[in-house]
C-alpha cells in the first residue's frame, strides 16, 4: 500500500463538503487503500440534496484532498 499523505482519509458514511466555488455534497460509499493507487467512491449530492452522480474508483490522490474537505458536525 503506498503511503498517504494527508491528516485524513475518508471513511464510509462520511460526507465530505467540496472546496469553492461549488457547494456539493460527497456521500462516501467505499475507499479501497489496498489498489495502487488508493481508491474512493461516492454520490455527489448538490446543496438540496438531489443525486448529481454516482462516482466509483476515483482516485484517491492530492486532488481529492484539494476539492473535498471532511464535513465536521456542529452542535449548539
Amino acid at each position: 500500500m503506498a503511503r498517504l499523505d494527508v491528516k485524513s482519509v475518508p471513511k464510509p458514511g462520511e460526507v465530505w463538503l467540496s472546496c469553492p466555488p461549488y457547494l456539493m455534497l460527497a456521500k462516501i460509499v467505499d475507499v479501497d487503500l489496498v489498489t495502487e493507487p488508493p481508491v474512493v467512491s461516492y454520490e455527489l449530492h448538490d446543496d438540496d440534496g438531489s443525486l448529481l452522480q454516482a462516482v466509483e474508483h476515483a482516485t484517491l490522490d492530492r486532488g481529492w484532498w484539494q476539492t473535498f474537505q471532511r464535513l465536521e458536525p456542529r452542535f449548539g
